[in-house]
């Protein structure tokens, strides 16, 4: 009698399995979508493509953050297939940044097919992972999918390729409240968050539809209720945190500042570029503006990155380089018109230029070129200077120029537009992160120290935070002055997007910043994020003819941040986790292989 009704039993069970088998698709899911297998994973694809797309800058549709990713994680999870996983995921990476970094384009074709190509990658390195979680380990995608997705940018960021643009959590930086976090863990903490606002939508629609996991049909209704409660946690821990942080009152006035905006527009092609106004034009228009701004009694005058084209170094104009006679435009003329405009009119400027140190006896370059950042004082003297750390590659330099690998560098050279004719156009870097003193005349003399990350610097999360935060871990840093120059990509998607990084640098650190940048958008923002006093013209702040000059006390705050202090731990140890999912993964593979031979054997 009870094997009869054993063997009943598992009949029933192994004939519901049988009925459950004929429902699951080659995707995995509880029902056959009626578009069918490709249709419906071309169609989850183009659905998180679009989504994710429009989160970001220009278009700044943040609530899309919040459900971009679900769609692809559906798809990702449900999918039998993986090599069609992997294909799908990588088309969405490489579309992604094609699409919203097609401003590359401007300034280079070919390496910017090979940047995207290459970002794509981490889109089915991501899917790995998740899918093998889902899966094989039934984890909820709330808990887990965070830390390999922020592990997967911090990868990103600081290694391969070294760019820091569009991490999730960028998207919300119209949301004060969402991104006070960043002061604790980095944008990293925002991306972590709306990862786990992704997965658990993602997990709520596995359980409704059916877990695919391979080694039981079902997964219980628990497994949802304990993503939602932790995604609740979350949520609330991030905005609550928020909220609080916008309420304290540690924000304080600093120095007047005036940021002055030119609209000269730079060209790879030399034709289109001698076209442009000369560098006389450029200067006399930039004093203008200074003239006008400082009208309003700023106590510092703050310009772009290289505004024109000059060298102010010491060590430059006290050498007659290659014959050039003394007193010549630009670099002897700017020098001198800087020193007297900040004598004359008492206030400190603060401006990008180049700086070349000969270097003679050198067999491999006639000088050493630095990216640079000149503080001009009301009281005259040698100006202070500041040599860009952190270059762009390619754009700033190219690799392997000194060493056994310098063939390499002398093949690569040729290729690219600014090297050829066997022009070495690459910079040095600098290795001091140096900080500026000023008094403000419009406070008393009161002092206050300052920094001036050159251009994408303020993207590199590493670079704001090290000005900031001073070797014996205290904050040695009032404000930061960001030098830009975005005219290699005139009235594109790059402009609101560069300013979105700068937000979060003065959220990170708190600490207020202001930007003076060629092109737009040049502004004031508040340690807390906020963002006022754009170059504008008539409430547009990216468009041709755009210039102009505005003046503001930018904020000072007295807290020092943990995310300061520490840096980028919390983006680490996510990255640590991403990795230990892939070494779990493997050795299951392996311990798989081993049970299929025994088997076989």
């Amino acid at each position: 009698m009870n094997a009869r009704r054993k063997g009943s039993n598992s009949n029933t069970q192994s004939k519901r399995k049988a009925d459950s088998n004929q429902n699951l698709p080659e995707d995995g899911g509880a029902q056959t979508p009626r578009l069918g297998r490709w249709g419906w994973t071309v169609l989850l694809s183009l659905v998180t493509l679009g989504l994710w797309i429009i989160s970001f800058a220009p278009h700044d549709v943040w609530p899309a953050a919040y459900v971009c990713l679900v769609p692809w994680l559906l798809m990702v999870c449900y999918t039998t297939t993986a090599r069609r996983v992997y294909v799908f995921s990588y088309l969405i990476g490489a579309g992604f940044f094609f699409i919203t970094m097609r401003w590359m384009f401007m300034v280079t074709g070919i390496g910017s097919v090979v940047l995207f190509l290459a970002l794509g990658f981490y889109m089915p390195l991501v899917a790995c992972p998740v899918r093998y979680i889902v899966r094989r380990r039934r984890f909820p995608l709330a808990i887990a999918f965070p830390f390999v997705w922020v592990g997967s940018e911090a990868v990103r960021s600081m290694f391969v390729p070294g760019l820091p643009w569009h991490l999730l959590g960028h998207s919300q930086h119209p949301v004060l409240a969402a991104i006070q976090v960043s002061d604790l863990v980095g944008a990293y903490g925002v991306s972590f968050m709306l990862a786990v606002a992704n997965g658990m939508l993602a997990d709520l629609c596995l359980v409704r539809l059916g877990w695919p996991c391979e080694d039981e049909d079902a997964t219980p209704p628990s497994r949802a209720r304990l993503s939602v409660v932790y995604s609740v946690c979350v949520l609330a821990f991030v905005f609550g945190y928020g909220f609080y942080r916008l309420g304290t009152e540690t924000i304080t006035d600093g120095p007047r500042v005036a940021v002055i905006q030119g609209n000269y527009p730079n060209f790879v092609d030399s034709s289109r570029s001698q076209r442009e106004p000369s560098h006389r034009e450029r200067t006399d228009r930039y004093f203008e503006l200074m003239e006008e701004a400082d009208a309003q009694q700023p106590d510092l005058i703050l310009l772009p990155e290289t505004p024109w084209y000059m060298q102010l170094n010491v060590e430059f104009l006290a050498w007659r380089y290659a014959g050039t006679p003394r007193g010549t435009y630009p670099s002897e003329y700017c020098y001198e018109r800087f020193g007297l405009f900040a004598v004359d009119h008492k206030t400190y400027i603060v401006t990008g230029a180049a700086s070349y140190v000969p270097t003679p006896l050198d067999l491999r370059a006639a000088q050493i070129r630095y990216n640079s950042a000149f503080v001009f004082r009301p009281e005259g003297g040698i100006p202070g200077r500041y040599d860009k750390i952190h270059r762009v590659l390619i754009g700033e330099y190219v690799p392997f120029r000194y060493g056994p690998l310098r063939f390499v560098y002398l093949w690569l050279n040729q290729f690219l537009p600014f090297g050829s004719s066997d022009y070495e156009y690459s910079l040095t870097a600098g290795t001091e992160f140096t900080t500026f003193s000023m008094k403000s005349a419009s406070q008393d003399n009161k002092e206050y120290r300052f920094a001036t990350p050159i251009c994408y610097e303020n993207v590199m999360p590493y670079i704001p935070h090290k000005f900031v935060t001073g070797p014996d871990g205290k904050k040695r840093c009032d404000f930061l002055l960001n030098l830009s120059n975005d005219g290699w990509f005139p009235n594109s998607g790059e402009l609101p997007q560069h300013l979105v990084a700068s937000v979060f640098r003065a959220v990170e650190n708190r600490v207020g910043v202001a930007r003076a940048v060629n092109t737009g958008i040049s502004c004031f923002i508040d340690p807390d994020g906020r963002v006022h006093h754009r170059v504008n013209k008539n409430g547009v702040v990216v468009g041709p003819d755009i210039e102009g000059y505005e003046v503001a006390n930018i904020k000072v705050d007295s807290r020092q941040s943990l995310y300061s202090r520490i840096g980028d731990v919390f983006s680490g140890l996510c990255a640590v986790l991403w990795g230990l999912f892939y070494v779990d993964y493997v050795g299951m593979r392996i311990v798989a292989g081993f049970r299929r031979r025994g088997e076989r054997s």
